[in-house]
């Protein structure tokens, strides 16, 4: 789920690529039940033909609980490990999901094609291994459609990032760092977004959206 390039990011991005599966086995406990609440919000702006960008999909697990809600759509993951998109495609395919596609690819340079292509650019639990926040934000706007809408779900009241950012720092190899509702806001409307706001989901963990300009 690691995004974003450098010398010391392409050593990170082989340790993903070796351990995709085993990695998306030990995060699905808790990310589980923060990406299903989300959902519920994601779920509400997405008519069934919608196209979907996933800028972070690792191996694909939220992808397709996203790609069940546009059947007459499509979801397309992205991530810059190669070992977190073989498994994705893989098991997209084992389970007969047709309407996807994966594309290794850095979310601060998304490739051209994407240029307006999309109704709904997402990530979960990936933001925090972002080392170009305003690059990735940029990108993600330069994706969207008019009116189309950029969510984020990561951690994020100050109380929280503020306790877990050592341990997050200490746990996991890619993390770089949390934001707040305050600074999302800041990144979005530097990048161009209309609007921008927050949801809270379960405790310590936000929906941070925005929307393009029709």
């Amino acid at each position: 789920m690691l995004l974003g390039r450098s010398t010391e990011h392409d050593h990170l991005v082989e340790e993903f690529d070796r351990m995709a599966e085993v990695y998306d086995a030990f995060v699905r406990p808790f990310s589980t039940p923060i990406f299903e609440e989300a959902l519920e919000e994601l779920g509400g702006w997405l008519p069934r033909d919608a196209r979907v960008l996933d800028t972070g999909c690792g191996a694909g697990r939220e992808l397709q609980r996203v790609l069940r809600l546009v059947p007459d759509g499509e979801v397309v993951g992205v991530d810059l490990s190669a070992g977190m998109i073989n498994a994705a495609y893989r098991d997209a395919r084992a389970h007969g999901l047709r309407n996807c596609a994966f594309f290794q690819a850095d979310v601060g340079e998304l490739p051209a094609a994407f240029t307006g292509a999309f109704d709904l650019v997402y990530n979960s639990l990936a933001h925090h291994h972002y080392p170009d926040p305003p690059a990735a934000t940029r990108e993600a706007f330069r994706a969207l459609r008019p009116g189309g809408i950029y969510a984020v779900i990561d951690p994020g009241p100050e109380w929280f990032t503020r306790m877990s950012a050592p341990l997050a720092k200490w746990s996991d190899p890619g993390w770089i760092s949390f934001h707040t509702p305050d600074q999302f806001r800041s990144l979005f409307i530097d990048a161009g977004f209309a609007r921008a706001g927050s949801l809270e989901l379960l405790p310590g963990f936000n929906l941070n959206a925005a929307q393009k300009r029709e």
